[in-house]
């Protein structure tokens, strides 16, 4: 769309006024999109997620509702619409969008659904600037027309992703610490604490070490120190690499992870001054931290949205910062404050920085981060999201002594397990590990050796959603192989049985790669396994 018009105003969708003309049960919201339904009688679900993960830990709600004569209005990212009587005749539409409030002009709903079909709403253009030139795209969306279910239907959008944002091992495949999980903030991060932490993190086998906030010059409002206090507006000095903390520069830090097969990973905030006024200095800033220190990860934090102008600038930064390095530079994209880019929007430029958790604060449990990544399974490849696990053996005493679900009593190789279907995230110092954590090594060398393959799959949620007290899991079909990641928690029940549809893995070889589960039947879509003990889990393949 070119230039200044109010064909898609900010409007309110409430009306509760009495009905005594039929005229009123007629729908006069802008839309940019319609699928028409075969018949009147679809039910619809339609799933909303969230972002600032630091609030809550809800992040996947889904509602089910039936369509009216009067368009009926919703708020959410993916609409599912299903002919009611009938399990194969399915529709589907990804709005490709930020989170609701974060997007630009956004009407207050996302979606609409009367009789006759749906309608997709709020496509993001912003005249508030005046321009009556400006061309502006809507945001994207992804729609089938036609699926036989649910899952075909959303396996078709995990698998456009994965096209569009074709998925490399050899590029995108993370084992990333990141040491302000301890919560020492950046009192720690220095020339010889790096150092030590490179040689602990390689035997744990990290890939990937990030160094966050505190490596630059300008210290933020979260520093430890309490000095500059920074976070909205920067200068290019302040990215310079701390003089004091660093009096070599990262000269020595990037030589030893070299060393080690280590590739070294920084945090930046962009500055938000008038809309991402400095968007193009920012630019530059990234380039020439890939350039001179051959970083080739960055955590983008602080990103705060909502208006077209602001997220074309974001947008433009990362997409030319990452051109103009020949596609060797990726970010992780902070979702866990402000109104950033969700998980539909800012997501191909690298991986999904998911939640922040801390034992210190007492809000980090396993099962928790479980669930979160297991409801993003059905909808988006998590093969994008960082997944974090802890140093467990911190903090027990802010737990109440009595919790079963505390991290003090989950095996740490069931707490890795956890991250292995996305981007383990090693939230923790490696030099703060006791000598028993580094035996998960053995099963981190093994994940890494079929990682690429597995992920190069479709994934998918099975068993029951997690709580603590259930039989969760994870399938992805990769080719022939069918792998299978199940888990058993704080359950007394010491079989599980899970539903792998639509895989088929009836009459097939089942190989165990680890774990103390037992596979003790299959059939054609289902498999039982028995565990000796609560928190355990299988991983394998079925071909």
């Amino acid at each position: 769309m070119k230039g200044k018009n109010s064909l898609f105003p900010v409007t309110s969708s409430a009306d509760s006024d009495p009905v005594e003309h039929s005229e009123r049960l007629q729908g006069d919201r802008p839309h940019y999109f319609f699928m028409p339904f075969s018949v009147p009688h679809f039910g619809v679900r339609v799933v909303s997620f969230r972002e600032a993960t630091d609030h809550h830990t809800n992040i996947v709600r889904s509602s089910s509702e039936l369509p009216y004569r009067k368009p009926q209005y919703y708020r959410g990212s993916i609409l599912l619409a299903n002919r009611n009587g009938r399990s194969d005749e399915v529709h589907l539409a990804v709005k490709m969008a930020p989170l609701q409030e974060a997007q630009s002009a956004y009407a207050g709903f996302d979606f609409s659904t009367d009789f006759t079909g749906f309608k997709v709403h709020s496509p993001g253009f912003d005249f508030s600037d005046g321009c009556d030139t400006c061309r502006q795209e809507a945001y994207p969306l992804f729609s089938v027309m036609y699926a036989a279910s649910e899952e075909e239907a959303l396996d078709r959008y995990k698998k456009y992703e994965l096209a569009v944002h074709k998925y490399l091992p050899h590029h995108d495949n993370t084992l990333t610490m990141n040491t302000w999980g301890d919560r020492n903030k950046d009192s720690r991060i220095n020339e010889s604490f790096i150092l030590n932490e490179l040689g602990a993190a390689a035997a744990l086998g990290i890939t990937h070490y990030q160094i966050d906030d505190g490596w630059q010059q300008g210290l933020s409002k979260n520093s430890a120190e309490k000095t500059n206090l920074l976070w909205d507006d920067w200068q290019a000095s302040d990215w310079e690499v701390n003089s004091t903390r660093f009096p070599h520069g990262l000269k020595k830090v990037k030589e030893k992870a070299d060393s080690l097969g280590i590739s070294l990973g920084l945090w930046f905030n962009p500055s938000k001054n008038d809309r991402y006024a400095a968007w193009e200095r920012d630019r530059n800033i990234l380039l020439d931290l890939h350039r001179k220190h051959g970083i080739s990860w960055i955590k983008i934090d602080g990103v705060e949205i909502g208006d077209r102008l602001s997220e074309s600038r974001v947008h433009r930064m990362l997409s030319e910062a990452q051109e103009e390095s020949g596609n060797r530079l990726q970010f992780n994209m902070d979702v866990t404050a402000g109104k950033r880019g969700g998980f539909f929007y800012f997501h191909r430029f690298g991986n999904i920085f998911l939640e922040n958790r801390y034992t210190d604060w007492g809000n980090y449990y396993p099962h928790l981060t479980l669930r979160n990544i297991w409801s993003l399974a059905k909808y988006v490849p998590v093969q994008r999201i960082q997944v974090e696990w802890l140093n467990k053996w911190r903090n027990e005493n802010r737990y109440p002594p009595d919790d079963p679900l505390k991290p003090m009593e989950v095996p740490f190789d069931y707490l890795f397990a956890i991250t292995m279907m996305g981007q383990p995230l090693a939230w923790m110092e490696a030099t703060g590990l006791p000598a028993e954590a580094f035996e998960v090594s053995r099963l981190i060398r093994l994940w890494q050796s079929e990682r690429g393959r597995m992920q190069k799959g479709i994934i998918r949620p099975v068993g029951e959603e997690p709580d603590g007290y259930s039989f969760p899991g994870f399938v992805s079909t990769s080719g022939h192989r069918i792998y299978v990641l199940l888990f058993r928690e704080h359950t007394l029940l010491p079989e599980g049985r899970y539903d792998v549809s639509p895989a088929a893995i009836g009459g097939k070889r089942f190989v165990k790669l680890a774990g103390e589960g037992e596979v003790i039947h299959v059939n054609t879509h289902t498999v039982k396994v028995n565990y000796p003990k609560p928190f355990g889990f299988i991983w394998g393949y079925f071909e």
